[in-house]
């Protein structure tokens, strides 16, 4: 990266105009009728020109070289995170000469990490900083002269990285081992759960939704219906999350919810309509029978208790609640290639069917029901040997592509489901 990439790059985060100094760059900006003022000196610049040029990238979210590794973590406890942000973690095994830190990112990591964002993503797809409010009138009040990597790391709400120095060489592949062991460490000893967070693309969940949605509270109109309280317990435990998993499943509880009762009516319906079609006689043995055998094919007995078939549920409760048109529109809004990826490519791990959303409904819904399903099941159940299962962490990067799609289709039936208050 050149000098003046990155002032474009810091002048488009902050939202401001840049100019050059004696001794570096000043970037102006405004916040809601508020005058701020951040800086970056010459001397960082020539050491992130001179320290991205050095480091390799590893499974895209960590740098590194020969001694030195960083990589972002996330927080899956309810511990806050936020108590790191001044009370930084510091270890260091002499006798192995290795080093742990864990911190907000580094000067290097945070311009190498929004340089890829504007590469790969969209720099409004990171939800990243808190750009007015008490939390920035302190930065600035105890600060005369603000850096502008201070800014970001003060307003950012999940650019935490795991900081690996060694005295000896080292790879990739030890650096990861190094990585999982400390964080098995701090949760076994201080209940703190934090993991490699390995995507780009789920740094990037947050931001896409705040963009479709009103973000600033004073904008909001108070609530004019109300929800089903269970729906709702699901979906807020999967917002509330950054886990796939847990975010998926909820998601799919909130179908779950339904499926009995969709397929209780559609049996009901479809038995009603068979034996008031004129062609059905209740005297005629043949009659009966293929009406016997139409409600045993839809329900199963297992183990002396009769059961239902949960992928048709499924496809009922999608029929019932989902718009197709309309969910294509959220997509499109949230990101415009899901769309086409769910077209053209089967859930990795579950083997999940492409789906068509501009397809005729039958084999729409159809394809969907299998996708939705067969990822849900390789998430629940994990056999040995089994072909189709999810595998923690590095499934992650087709599991994120999956989420969207259940959150658009769970927020349909909690609104179908809602009352005008």
């Amino acid at each position: 990266m050149t000098k003046t990439e990155i002032i474009e790059l810091l002048a488009d985060y902050c939202r401001g105009e840049a100019s050059e100094t004696e001794t570096g760059y000043i970037i102006n900006f405004n916040r809601r009728e508020e005058n701020f003022s951040v800086v970056i000196t010459n001397e960082q610049l020539t050491n992130i020109i001179k320290g991205i040029e050095h480091f390799s990238v590893n499974e895209e979210t960590a740098l590194y070289d020969d001694y030195n590794y960083e990589i972002i973590v996330r927080e899956e406890s309810t511990l806050p995170v936020r108590r790191f942000r001044d009370d930084e973690i510091e270890m260091e095994n002499s006798e192995s000469g290795i080093h742990y830190n864990l911190s907000p990112a580094s000067d290097i990591y945070l311009i190498w990490l929004l340089n890829e964002i504007r590469l790969k993503l969209s720099p409004r797809d990171l939800r990243m900083g808190i750009h007015a409010g008490p939390r920035l009138e302190r930065l600035f009040e105890e600060e005369t002269e603000v850096s502008v990597f201070d800014y970001i790391r003060y307003t950012s709400f999940r650019l935490l990285t795991l900081k690996i120095k060694t005295t000896r060489k080292s790879n990739p592949s030890q650096f990861a081992k190094l990585t999982h062991s400390f964080l098995f460490h701090l949760g076994y000893n201080l209940d703190i759960a934090l993991v490699p967070q390995r995507l780009l693309e789920e740094l990037a969940r947050s931001g896409r939704i705040t963009r479709m949605r009103r973000s600033r509270t004073e904008e909001l109109d108070p609530p004019r219906r109300t929800y089903h309280e269970d729906l709702v317990q699901h979906y807020l435990l999967a917002v509330s999350t950054e886990n796939p998993v847990i975010e998926y499943l909820s998601y799919y509880h909130i179908l779950e919810h339904f499926f009995e009762s969709v397929f209780n009516d559609d049996l009901i319906d479809s038995i009603k309509s068979k034996i008031t079609d004129p062609s059905f006689s209740y005297k005629r043995k043949a009659d009966i029978n293929s009406l016997v055998k139409s409600i045993k094919k839809s329900l199963q007995i297992r183990s002396e208790t009769i059961t239902f078939s949960e992928s048709e549920a499924l496809r009922l409760c999608l029929l019932k609640f989902v718009n197709i048109s309309d969910l294509k529109s959220k997509l499109n809004a949230y990101d415009d290639i899901l769309a086409d990826y769910y077209k053209i490519n089967k859930v990795e791990f579950s083997n999940g069917s492409e789906v068509d959303l501009d397809e005729d409904d039958d084999k729409t819904f159809k394809n969907l029901t299998k996708r939705i399903y067969s990822t849900r099941n390789s998430l629940v159940h994990s056999k040995d040997g089994d072909a189709s299962k999810y595998t923690p962490f590095k499934d992650d990067r087709v599991l994120v592509k999956e989420v969207p799609l259940m959150r658009f289709i769970s927020e349909m039936v909690i609104l179908s489901e809602s009352q005008i208050s």
